[in-house]
């Protein structure tokens, strides 16, 4: 019997809807700075990972909503997203061995680009409903671990203020459900729902049981196919990695006044799910 997800999208579906409230307020009081339009495609060469719900929520729908020759070249496209970025992991494992300054290495994976598997050859997204929460955000300022970022083709500016999307706080709620995910299912992998990944690789796995480590004899685990204990063993970013910001808020670290602003600084934050208050 398929395993049910059904609980776990629910719970996805409500923190997207959260997001597209947030965009569109940005949009609706900051319309002339928020540039993000139908042909623009800056966000879909970012690169970035997912958590597990996210994945295999979106893993979900690609199978529902895709088959034949379209499929196909989405796949396609996936597999050579997934080596680039292969490739990239290894480089930047390399530099780290060699000591070369995280800094360093951080600035040079930032601008890294690799062309989205779900981009078509008409610069549009063919899964636009079902795309990734860091896409639907990229257009306006966010922060994670308390550095801030934002798309260079909008008019949001450094060193000025402006109302600032945690993702630390969406990020820690997307791996607290990976994390139920993984207990209600019964996955014999206890890091499961830690595990990030790239899209391109969330569109080509199989989430069924054996991947998952669910009800899986040990004969069939040490087969030659991935599991989700193998992949979490890749060099990607670990949530342990980020950091929810401290006391200063998320726009002092593009703020270009000097500390003696700082009392009467009156910067904001937006929070998901608990408002919108003063950082």
């Amino acid at each position: 019997m398929a395993l049910d997800f059904s609980e776990y999208f629910k719970r996805y579906e409500a923190i997207v809807a959260e997001v597209e409230t947030v965009f569109d307020k940005f949009e609706t009081e900051m319309g002339d700075l928020v540039k993000c339009g139908k042909g623009c495609s800056d966000c879909c060469h970012a690169l970035f990972d997912i958590t597990l719900a996210e994945a295999i929520y979106i893993n979900h729908k690609f199978n529902e909503l895709f088959s034949g020759l379209e499929r196909s070249n989405v796949l396609n496209r996936a597999d050579t997203a997934d080596r680039q970025i292969h490739k990239l992991k290894r480089k930047v494992f390399k530099a780290s061995q060699e000591g070369r300054p995280a800094s360093e290495i951080l600035l040079e994976v930032s601008r890294a680009r690799v062309r989205c598997p779900m981009l078509s050859d008409d610069n549009l997204c063919v899964m636009y409903e079902h795309r990734p929460i860091t896409c639907r955000l990229y257009g306006v300022p966010t922060s994670i671990a308390g550095e801030a970022h934002t798309c260079k083709l909008s008019g949001f500016k450094g060193g000025e203020k402006y109302p600032t999307v945690n993702m630390d706080i969406i990020l820690d709620r997307l791996i607290g459900i990976g994390r139920d995910l993984q207990k209600g299912i019964g996955s014999r992998y206890k890091e499961l729902g830690d595990m990030l990944v790239p899209l391109s690789m969330a569109l080509v796995t199989d989430y069924d049981e054996e991947y998952l480590g669910v009800n899986v004899p040990d004969k069939v685990v040490g087969s030659d196919r991935q599991t989700a204990a193998s992949a979490t063993k890749a060099p990607a970013p670990r949530p342990i990695t980020i950091k929810a910001p401290g006391g200063a808020g998320d726009a002092c670290s593009s703020c270009t006044e000097s500390k003696s602003a700082c009392e009467s600084c009156t910067s904001n934050t937006i929070v998901l799910g608990g408002g919108e208050g003063q950082a």
